[in-house]
């Protein structure tokens, strides 16, 4: 936990009553210890798209479609793109999403998210939330398909707090550690971003990408 339980708790039990299907989905993650988006980061989420209203969106972590008809839900208009490696988790997001009745506008790829897309898929949100060890490799590779003005959001950024008491960290989970920590550095450097971290949930970073005379202008100053 990154906050204190009793906050947690407390913001968690204001999050509005979500649908049958996503109470189900959050009882089958808690059972299966499937890795979802933590409530608070799931209703700062919504809030985020409900202001930046986007049309496209690309998700990076599937898993079985939880955080997917989170967006779809806060962003009406937009269709989106969703790519994960587990098949079997895929399946079950694709019964998932079709139940939520979103299916339309939900484009779902069993794809190593490592390999990138054709340049013609352009976004403007991006929602990282997959192998916590690439998320420098998933920024690198999907940030020139988000246009100007476009958010990445980044989930598990502060992974238990730990990334702020590495010695902390067991040895297997220290060199995911290490990169979250660099991926966090980056994202507060990136000439092309304006991020800032959340610590809601397991921590969020919000970036907005840059519009191309902003970026100039900053490097003239």
């Amino acid at each position: 936990m990154i906050t204190n339980p009793a906050i947690d708790d407390y913001v968690s039990g204001l999050v509005p009553e979500r649908s049958p299907l996503l109470t189900r989905l959050e009882q089958e993650a808690a059972a299966e210890n499937i890795p979802i988006v933590q409530l608070p980061s799931a209703q700062v989420m919504r809030m985020l798209l409900l202001l930046h209203r986007p049309t496209a969106i690309l998700e990076v972590g599937t898993a079985i479609g939880y955080s997917t008809i989170w967006l779809a839900e806060a962003a009406p208009e937009a269709r989106i793109v969703t790519m994960d490696i587990d098949e079997d988790r895929l399946g079950r997001a694709r019964t998932n999403i079709t139940e939520a009745g979103v299916s339309e506008r939900v484009e779902i790829l069993l794809r190593d998210a490592t390999l990138g897309l054709p340049d013609s898929y352009q976004f403007d949100c991006l929602f990282i939330d997959a192998a916590k060890g690439q998320y420098r490799a998933f920024l690198d590779l999907y940030l020139p398909l988000l246009r100007e003005g476009g958010l990445v959001i980044s989930d598990n950024v502060l992974f238990r707090g730990l990334v702020a008491t590495p010695d902390e960290a067991t040895k297997r989970q220290r060199p995911m550690i290490e990169k979250l920590h660099a991926y966090n550095t980056l994202l507060m450097e990136h000439p092309e971003l304006e991020t800032t971290m959340i610590p809601v949930g397991d921590g969020l970073a919000v970036s907005l990408k840059k519009k191309k005379s902003d970026t100039t202008l900053e490097s003239e100053v």
